[in-house]
């Protein structure tokens, strides 16, 4: 082989190369995909209860939150990581707020949040109508994944729902007492010195999930 051989393959060869990196990458993916720069950080974006009377969940999470940043550097793929916090409180009106405020940044590619249900029932087609991915720490209304409920593309949970944890409780809570004699004082007369006493029953019990208190089993 001479070498205007030589130089006329290398050529052929350098433009199927540069022919396939000009082709433009094909996002097949739901939720949609991002492209960053050399130097571009990621942007990710908590939204939990962070104030009030359930504040001590959002700080719970938080803690989480920085353990797996200082795990990783504080990199991905060799892009810095950038964390802003928003308070969705533990209420519709505080989930909605946060998301408005986060959706409307478009560096941010991700929501760690809520972690009350009632918060992310309310923030949800904000989010996933910016395209965002969202996990969850917490939230455990059954329809935040049910396709039938509230659930939405790109939305995840690190915890069981209540369909599955109330039963346990309940299950647990039955087993461990069941066999337990109660009883109840309904009425004492200090005058003639008697007690009215209840019958016994077995147990009677109410689980409250902490997260979704409105839900009774």
């Amino acid at each position: 082989m001479n070498r205007k051989a030589l130089i006329l393959g290398g050529l052929v060869l350098g433009a199927f190369v540069i022919s396939a990196c000009a082709q433009e990458f094909e996002c097949d993916d739901p939720v949609g995909c991002v492209t960053y720069g050399p130097d571009e950080p990621v942007h990710l974006s908590s939204m939990l209860t962070i104030s009030g009377a359930t504040a001590f969940l959002g700080e719970d999470s938080n803690g989480g939150i920085e353990i797996a940043l200082d795990d990783r550097g504080r990199e991905l793929l060799g892009h810095e990581i950038v964390l802003t916090r928003e308070d969705s409180l533990c209420s519709a009106e505080g989930g909605q707020t946060a998301a408005t405020k986060v959706a409307s940044d478009p560096t941010v590619i991700g929501v760690i949040g809520t972690n009350c249900s009632s918060a992310m029932t309310a923030a949800m087609d904000t989010l996933t109508g910016a395209g965002l991915s969202i996990i969850s720490p917490s939230n455990t209304a059954p329809a935040l994944t049910l396709e039938n409920g509230t659930w939405k593309e790109g939305y995840f949970r690190a915890c069981h729902t209540d369909l599955f944890q109330g039963s346990v409780a309940a299950e647990f809570v039955y087993n461990k007492y069941r066999d337990t004699k109660t009883c109840g004082i309904i009425e004492h007369d200090p005058t003639w010195g008697y007690y009215k006493v209840a019958d016994p029953v077995g147990l009677v019990a109410c689980v409250i999930p902490t997260t979704n208190p409105t839900s009774l089993l």
